[in-house]
C-alpha cells in the first residue's frame, strides 16, 4: 500500500507539471466554447425577446459538458495507444499491486486535469456576463462536490469506451452515437422539469443520460435547488453510473491489454 502511495504520488507531480506547462492552452481551448455561448445567448439573442437568464443556464451547464469533451479525448488518445506503441505498457512495469492502480491513476490524473480546467469557467462566465449571471444561490461546498464526482465518473467513461471502441477510425463514430445524443438528451439546453413539461413522460427517457444529473447537479449547486432535480439524487445516481462503468472498464481492459 505504502509503495503504491508513493508511485501515485509522483505520477500525479509529473502531470501537475505537465499541466502547469500546458495549463494556458488548456484553458482557452475549454472557455471557447462556453464563452461563445455567455455572449450568443446572454447579449446578442436576449436582445430579439430570448430570456436573458438563459445564458447563465448554459454556461452552467457548460461545466458539466466540459468533463464529456474531455474524456472523449482521453478515450480517443488511449484507444490510438492501445492500437500503436502501447506507451500504457510502461506504467504496467511500475512495482504495483495490480493493473486496476494503473487504470485508476489515469481516472484520478483525468479527474484532477478536467476539474483544475473547468472550476475556472464559472469565474469566467461572470466576467462576461456581469449582474446577468446570479450566484447568490451558488454553493461552493456542493459545487465542489459535483464536479469531482463528474471528473471520476468521465475519467471511467473514457476508459469504457477504449474498452470497446477497436480501432481511433472506428472512434470517429461516437461523436455522433455517443456524444451527439447524450448532449442534447442530457438535460444540458433545457431542464429536466422543463422537458417534462413539453415531453412528458418521453422525457423520462433523459433519466437514463448520466449527463442529465451532472447538468441538474451543477445548476442545483450554483443556482438553487427550486427548479432542478434535487441534488442529492444527482450525487447518488452519478456515483452508481461511476461503480458501474468503472467496473465495465477495469474488466474489459484486463482482456483487451492481455493482462494478468
Amino acid at each position: 500500500m505504502m509503495n503504491n502511495a508513493l508511485i501515485f504520488l509522483q505520477l500525479m507531480r509529473r502531470d501537475m507539471r505537465v499541466l502547469s506547462r500546458e495549463f494556458v492552452g488548456d484553458l482557452i481551448n475549454a472557455i471557447t466554447w462556453p464563452g461563445s455561448l455567455a455572449i450568443t445567448f446572454g447579449y446578442v439573442l436576449p436582445s430579439v425577446g430570448m430570456n436573458q437568464q438563459y445564458g447563465t443556464f448554459l454556461l452552467v451547464g457548460a461545466l458539466a459538458s466540459t468533463f464529456f469533451y474531455l474524456s472523449l479525448g482521453m478515450g480517443s488518445e488511449l484507444v490510438s495507444d492501445f492500437c500503436s506503441m502501447r506507451c500504457i505498457d510502461f506504467y504496467f512495469t511500475l512495482p504495483t499491486s495490480s493493473y486496476r492502480f494503473v487504470l485508476s491513476y489515469r481516472v484520478f490524473s483525468f479527474a484532477f486535469h478536467s476539474v483544475i480546467i473547468s472550476l475556472p469557467l464559472l469565474l469566467i462566465g461572470k466576467f462576461i456576463l456581469g449582474s446577468r449571471m446570479d450566484l447568490s444561490q451558488l454553493s461552493i461546498i456542493k459545487l465542489l462536490l459535483v464536479v469531482l464526482l463528474s471528473g471520476t465518473f468521465f475519467g471511467f467513461f473514457g476508459l469504457w469506451l477504449a474498452a470497446w471502441i477497436p480501432t481511433n477510425r472506428a472512434f470517429n463514430s461516437v461523436w455522433r452515437r455517443v456524444y451527439t445524443p447524450m448532449q442534447l438528451l442530457g438535460c444540458y439546453w433545457f431542464s429536466f422539469f422543463t422537458g417534462f413539461k413539453v415531453f412528458s413522460y418521453i422525457a423520462c427517457i433523459a433519466l437514463l443520460n448520466p449527463l442529465t444529473y451532472m447538468c441538474e447537479g451543477v445548476r442545483a449547486a450554483v443556482m438553487g435547488q427550486t427548479e432542478y432535480l434535487n441534488f442529492w439524487l444527482c450525487l447518488a445516481v452519478l456515483i452508481a453510473y461511476t461503480i458501474g462503468f468503472g467496473w465495465y472498464a477495469m474488466h474489459k481492459l484486463k482482456r483487451r491489454l492481455d493482462l494478468l
